[in-house]
Order: structure tokens, then sequence, then C-alpha cells
């Protein structure tokens, strides 16, 4: 899967370029970043403008299923793809008439320079023989032109504010990698190999049930959880002083102990605690989740924000403890 550093280095390639190349060629890199960040109809509204006319039916189809976050969205009349080719098709509407310019930006651009390399030349042009179907030309590539710089700017500005998100949390993610590569490494590889089976299903039958899957990752993440709170407050047989069980199966109870030894503010302490509470609900939701089907897509959107919430947790009690023994 591509970083948003690594979409974003695309965009602003496109973008200083953009001057400079071919206006084909800025469209088919436009195409391939709105493929990256899931921005299924500009995506297939781009590609429209780089394919030439005629074709297999069938395969054009196919081609712009390849380019859709949800190819099931296909064929809906109020889809992604529907929304591109209504939104092109207005676009290369020929005034006066119900037909449409389907040429490609390709010979769209072969025919303006060859006008302009004539123009050059001296040679005389019958300007007026075809004047609509010059201007109707430069309005489709200057449409297109202003279209893809347009959208090129707007990835850049999300994807900027992306990167701070990932740089954030890739700081949790180093912290909380380091501790269990050092103490229980095959946690990670567990919980990695139970994401990639709930993301094959969702990919090739996202309504496939995929209870177990689902309840085998909660299960890692709970233990990726108990690993950093051994580290930071291990099991012991005397109870806290307000009378809490500090054994090995009592995680949560360390980690509160542990939040408030090492915390002294008040106010955020419980800050801590409202995080904490929010993840163990989060586990206890999924278990009652996990007693009746529950398709893939939807699986995978659960195990996901179940690992960025442990992770954060994990993240926040491990800088709780790397502070404390300054």
């Amino acid at each position: 899967m591509a970083t948003s550093d690594h979409v974003l280095r695309l965009v602003r390639k496109a973008l200083d370029e953009f001057d400079n190349m071919p206006l084909e060629v800025s469209v088919r890199r436009a195409v391939r970043i709105a493929n990256l960040v899931g921005d299924t109809k500009y995506a297939v509204r781009l590609s429209l403008d780089l394919k030439t006319m005629g074709g297999d039916r069938e395969t054009n189809g196919e081609i712009s299923r390849m380019l859709m976050e949800d190819p099931s969205t296909w064929g809906s009349m109020t889809g992604p793809a529907e929304q591109a080719l209504k939104a092109w098709m207005n676009d290369r509407k020929i005034e006066g008439s119900d037909n449409i310019d389907s040429h490609s930006l390709a010979e769209l651009e072969f025919w303006d320079k060859e006008i302009r390399d004539l123009k050059k030349s001296g040679e005389r042009v019958d300007y007026e023989t075809d004047l609509n179907t010059r201007q109707r030309t430069t309005r489709i590539l200057a449409r297109t032109r202003h279209l893809t710089f347009a959208l090129l700017c707007s990835w850049e500005r999300r994807l900027d504010y992306s990167t701070i998100n990932e740089s954030i949390f890739d700081g949790y993610r180093v912290k909380v990698d380091a501790l269990l590569a050092d103490g229980v490494p095959d946690l990670l590889q567990q919980f990695s190999a139970v994401y990639r089976r709930l993301q094959e299903a969702a990919d090739s039958a996202p309504d496939r049930d995929v209870t177990e899957e689902l309840s085998q990752a909660i299960t890692t993440c709970r233990r990726i959880l108990k690993a950093v709170v051994d580290h930071v407050f291990p099991a012991r047989d005397e109870p806290s002083a307000d009378g809490l069980v500090l054994d090995d199966s009592k995680h949560r109870n360390r980690l509160s102990a542990f939040i408030k030894q090492t915390v002294s503010s008040d106010s955020n302490r419980a800050l801590m605690d409202a995080i904490v509470a929010g993840l163990y609900e989060r586990f206890t939701a999924i278990d009652k989740m996990t007693n009746k089907a529950v398709h893939a897509q939807v699986a995978i959107e659960i195990a996901n924000l179940c690992a960025l919430n442990t992770y954060i947790v994990c993240g926040e009690t491990i800088n709780l403890h790397a502070l404390a023994a300054e």
C-alpha cells in the first residue's frame, strides 16, 4: 500500500513538471494518483480523456473497473463511474448536436500541434473551413488542463495533512514495534498475517463471513497490549493500595495502577484513563459482534480501528514509562 508521503511526492513531481510535459502525460500521472488515493470518480473521468474511441466494449468496462476503489458500484446509476462518464460527455458535447467528441488527448494534442506547426511554417491554412473543430479542440484541452491541475493541487493539500498525521502515528508505532521486536516479535507477525487474510477476503468476497479471522485479530490486539503492560508494570501477587488484583490475568488493573503511579496531573490521568477505557470497551463490543456473522468488508474496518487504538494506547503507555525512567 502506497504511503501518503510517497503519493505526495508523485503529486509534487506532476505539479512541478506540469507546464513542461504534454497534457497527456500529466493526465496519465493524475489517473495513477487518483487510483492510489481512492478517488474513483476522477480516476475514471481522466482515464476517459486518455482512451481513444472504439475498442471492445467489455474490455473498456473492465479497464474502468480496474480504476475503481469499489468495483461493486459499477453499473449503478449514481455510482462514481457513472458520474465520471456523465461529466466527460458533458465536457465533450459538440455544440448544436447530440454527438460528442470522443477523440483521445493524444489525438487532440497531435492535431493541435500540426496546426501550430503549419502556422509557423508559413504554409497557407484554410482556417475558416474547420474553425469550429479547432475551437472545440482548444476548449477540450483547456478544460482538461484546468481540471487536472486543480485535482493535483487539491491532492497536494489533502496529502500534506495526511503526512503530518502519519508522522505523528509513526512515533507511536516505532516505539511499540521496537519494544515488541525485543519482547514478543511473533505477535506483530501474527497480527499482520490475520490482517492480510481479512484484507484478501474483503478484496475477493466482501460479503464472506470472517468472524473467526476478526476474532483472531482482536485477540492479537489484546496480546500486544498485554505485552506492553507486562513490560511497564509486571504482574505481582499483592493487590494495589485500593484493592485491585494485579496478577498476570488482570492486565487492565495493572495498566490502571501504572497510570495512577506515573501521571501526577489529575486532568492528564483522567484523559489517559478515558483512552484506555475506550479501547477495552471496543474489545467488549467486538466480542459481542463476533457471536454473529461479520462480513469481510466490515471486519477489515473494525480491525483497522482496533489496531489503531491499540497502538495509540501502547504508544502513550511506553512514552509514560520512558519519561518515568528519566
